[in-house]
């Protein structure tokens, strides 16, 4: 599910395939938006719903503490892909914030099965202000 204000498609989860219920999660971001994604974040959808309101507030210690550390080592170009390691199957989160830093998409409740092969599609419509 993508939350989001803009006009546009929303942001979406495409499986490749049926999983094999065994191996590896092969997970990418392919970014179909008109603006480079500057950071990306991923986080158990478990531990987003039971964060508290401050884990949702721009620059804050908790918001870090929820997110960790971004993943994209630079920007991720208009039409651009970049593969997401994913540790365990399990249901995640994603947090992407645009290039004007004014932006974020987050999209929820991505259900990544093992031996899995999926792509999060950015779509302009799963853009909302940064709070």
């Amino acid at each position: 599910m993508a939350l989001g204000c803009a006009s546009g498609p929303s942001s979406k989860l495409r499986s490749l395939g049926a999983p094999s219920g065994s191996g590896p999660v092969s997970f990418e971001v392919d970014n179909r938006t008109q603006t480079i994604v500057n950071n990306l974040y991923l986080a158990e959808s478990a531990r987003v719903k039971a964060a508290g309101r401050k884990a949702f507030e721009a620059g804050s210690p908790e918001q870090v503490e929820l997110w960790g550390n971004d993943l994209l080592r630079s920007g991720l170009e208009i039409r651009g892909k970049v593969p997401v390691p994913i540790s365990a199957p399990g249901r995640y989160d994603v947090r992407v914030v645009a290039r004007d830093g004014e932006r974020e998409q987050r999209v929820t409740g991505l259900r990544l099965e093992a031996g899995g092969r999926y792509v999060l599609e950015l779509h302009e419509g799963g853009w909302r202000p940064i709070q």
